[in-house]
């Protein structure tokens, strides 16, 4: 058999298992079966890279991270339990090496000056807060999301990885500050501060 028809029936069985669930596809997977697992790649490179592109900042580093994610898959599909659904542990499976390798290349650090007076324990509660919330909302109606999410990319990367986290990916305050293994007051201050640029960058955009 050539290899023009060794493509054309690896093509033919990858194809057959385009519509297969995650979990025939990953038993397959761990059973040896490279097409099962190319399957899975092809089924969420996609996301994976646009995951990483938000946290990352850049295609290069996303390309990076989105490399790493399934190496790490593919070596760790054994400890996938089947508690969550896949796409769940893959997003969170992203999200852990994003930050690992921003930590490994030296580009973000955990440590931040100490807060100002104004970004107290209770900055959440405070009225400059609840006004940038209310002020955030009306904006983000108005603008092409598009728009929105290129802005969120060109932010320093202390406020983009919170607030893509938070913003886009709905996690906590709380998981974000032990995934950044950062104190919540600080956490919360970068998020404020982010929006903050993010809300003048755009209402410069729009005048």
């Amino acid at each position: 058999m050539d290899v023009s028809e060794n493509e054309s029936t690896k093509s033919i069985f990858i194809e057959r298992y385009h519509n297969l669930s995650d979990q025939f596809l990953i038993a397959r997977a761990r059973k040896g079966d490279n097409l099962a697992f190319e399957a899975i790649v092809n089924r969420y490179k996609n996301q994976v890279f646009t995951s990483a592109f938000y946290i990352m900042g850049n295609s290069h580093d996303a390309s990076d991270a989105a490399q790493e994610v399934f190496l790490k898959i593919y070596k760790s599909l054994h400890k996938f339990g089947g508690r969550s659904k896949f796409s769940t542990w893959l997003f969170r499976l992203t999200t852990n090496t994003c930050i690992d390798l921003i930590r490994k290349r030296k580009r973000y650090t955990s440590k931040t000056k100490e807060l100002d007076l104004e970004y107290d324990k209770d900055f959440s509660k405070s009225a400059r807060y609840k006004e940038l919330s209310s002020v955030e909302r009306e904006f983000l109606k108005k603008e092409d999301g598009r728009k929105i999410i290129e802005n969120i990319i060109s932010l320093p990367q202390k406020y983009r990885v919170p607030i893509v986290l938070r913003d886009i990916y709905g996690y906590s305050y709380r998981e974000i500050a032990k995934l950044l293994k950062q104190p919540l007051g600080t956490l919360k201050c970068n998020i404020f501060r982010g929006r903050r640029i993010l809300r003048d960058t755009i209402f410069k955009e729009i005048k």
